[in-house]
């Protein structure tokens, strides 16, 4: 029997188990050795949003200066086709002509619209000068404007804005009481917030609607019609004769020298003005003519009012 030495297994065990661990050591190695991957950039901001353009036009203060030097005629070359940038409200007070409106309150300088947006009714326009007019009686100056609608900055300023991002919807609330009915505004002279009137000879141009009627004559209606009125067959326009015929004979009427030029660009220098009031109905104002001759006349503001008294 012949017996093996353990001895080369022992060297057999000691070889293999170092073989191993070089192997280890090598692989440990190379991954130590191999580059981090590189970071991922972050995304470049994004480019704010443009400005909207700036109106530009000539101010009222510079628009004033061209209007106060030189002739008629030079003036109106100078301002005519111009573009301006203008804060307008609505004309206010006896002499201010229907339907116009200013930039400054108290000046004799006033403004027409040719064409109005939707729903305009005052505020900061940018537009062309179309037209020029003095009246010589009053001082005033009328300015024929090619398009009163409002500068279009806030909306643009307002598309230009990123969106905002989406909120998480809140709970519920508990339901609100109903808000209570809204009036008509802060009343104006002789009318309430509701735009009834209240007293006729109060009432200013302009606290009404304007509107066109016969043959393109503007004028202008102020309150509500009282039930059964005679006036809602009346349109802006007629001659004397026609409104007298449809609404019948007056209860009170008078005419006296103005000098205020209430609508000089479609009623000449309308030196005069012709009164009529019919009880429980309202009030009519007619332009044209002259003293002691008012059948030529046109009727250019009607005033409804259920409690007209009837006398002036």
């Amino acid at each position: 029997m012949i017996l093996r030495s353990p001895l080369p297994l022992a060297v057999a065990a000691a070889a293999s188990f170092m073989l191993g661990g070089c192997s280890t050591q090598s692989r440990m190695s190379a991954e130590a050795a191999a580059p981090a991957p590189a970071a991922q950039a972050a995304p470049a901001p994004a480019a704010p949003p443009a400005p909207p353009p700036v109106p530009e036009g000539l101010s009222y203060r510079e628009l004033s200066e061209l209007l106060a030097v030189g002739t008629e005629k030079s003036v109106k070359q100078n301002v005519v086709g111009q573009t301006v940038l203008l804060n307008l409200a609505r004309a206010r007070g006896r002499n201010a002509p229907a339907g116009t409106y200013t930039a400054e309150n108290g000046d004799p300088v006033f403004f027409r619209c040719r064409a109005v947006a939707g729903g305009f009714t005052g505020g900061e326009v940018t537009t062309k000068v179309q037209d020029l007019r003095f009246v010589a009686r009053t001082k005033q100056k009328i300015l024929d404007l090619e398009r009163c609608s409002p500068t279009a900055a806030e909306p643009a300023r307002a598309a230009a804005a990123p969106a905002p991002a989406p909120a998480t919807a809140p709970a519920p609330a508990a339901p609100q009481p109903a808000p209570a009915p809204r009036t008509g505004g802060p009343a104006k002279p002789g009318m309430d917030a509701q735009g009834n009137v209240l007293d006729s000879s109060k009432v200013e141009a302009g606290s009404g609607r304007t509107v066109k009627g016969l043959n393109e004559y503007e004028g202008e209606i102020t309150g509500n019609p009282a039930a059964n009125s005679k006036f809602t067959r009346l349109q802006i326009g007629m001659p004397v004769r026609q409104v007298t015929d449809l609404a019948g004979p007056p209860t009170d009427q008078g005419a006296y020298i103005t000098g205020k030029a209430w609508i000089p660009f479609y009623f000449g220098a309308d030196r005069h003005r012709f009164e009529m009031t019919y009880k429980g109905q309202g009030r009519l104002i007619f332009a044209g003519g002259g003293m002691g001759d008012f059948g030529s006349g046109y009727l250019i503001w009607i005033i409804h009012n259920p409690n007209e008294p009837g006398y002036r």
